[in-house]
């Protein structure tokens, strides 16, 4: 089901289980496919993953005292994108099947750790598991998996694990002209049902700023990810960032 310009809650168990399947489908010679999609343009992925982390990596401003996290990690794609030294990097994701790849495909680097949450849960999991704070946070395809109130109450959750110099990187696609909710929508080139909001940027902006607005983090950069137009092949979205960094406590 397509239902445009309104407000629908999508299911989290039928998410879950999307990403399962995804897992299954795992390909190491074109590993990235699993989560980016694009299942019948395997190139078009490679062009869209070094498009992306050559744009939006110095962005980050990583050090050997940077600690990342990455929510919605799925299979490490981020983790393998960061080759200089840090701190930590720590994964979370909900997807048991995308964890067990990201933890093989990481098990050389003993700085990489991995946790199974859903985003809205993940400072409990973090706490559980005596993880400290962290000072870049990566939300890269994440928000468009969580409904309204919970895109709201993931962001207000991890600002208390934000360290004063924190840097926040969200890149989601958004609904280009209107907000788009795919319910159980199938997907001839996924040959799955599938899930997924399209916020349009304003939609995306007010709940981020509102979220945010009272912790000191400020937005310092927006924009469309790709230049190119034939890297986005897709009609009604596309993929859009935001940077926020935490001017003081």
């Amino acid at each position: 089901m397509r239902i445009k310009n309104r407000k629908e809650n999508i299911s989290y168990d039928n998410t879950q289980l999307f990403f399962e399947n995804r897992a299954e489908k795992y390909n190491q010679k074109n590993p990235y496919t699993v989560t980016m999609y694009q299942d019948n343009n395997p190139e078009l992925v490679k062009m869209r993953n070094d498009y992306e982390i050559s744009k939006l990596l110095p962005k980050l401003e990583l050090d050997e005292n940077s600690k990342v996290l990455d929510l919605a990690c799925g299979i490490g794609r981020w983790s393998d994108a960061i080759t200089t030294p840090i701190n930590e990097y720590c994964g979370i994701d909900f997807c048991e099947g995308l964890l067990k790849i990201a933890k093989e495909r990481a098990v050389t680097l003993s700085n990489r750790h991995f946790y199974i949450s859903r985003l809205e849960n993940a400072v409990e999991i973090l706490k559980l598991h005596s993880e400290g704070c962290f000072n870049r946070i990566l939300f890269v395809g994440a928000l468009m998996y969580l409904n309204d109130e919970d895109v709201e109450k993931t962001l207000k959750s991890i600002e208390i694990i934000c360290q004063p110099n924190s840097i926040i990187c969200i890149r989601e696609p958004i609904g280009v002209n209107e907000r788009l909710t795919l319910k159980e929508n199938y997907s001839n080139e996924l040959e799955d049902n599938y899930n997924a909001i399209y916020r349009t940027r304003s939609e995306l902006y007010e709940i981020i700023n509102h979220s945010l607005s009272d912790t000191c983090f400020c937005l310092t950069e927006e924009d469309f990810l790709f230049d190119e137009s034939f890297l986005n092949n897709r009609k009604e979205t596309s993929q859009y960032y935001f940077i926020y960094k935490r001017i003081s406590r």
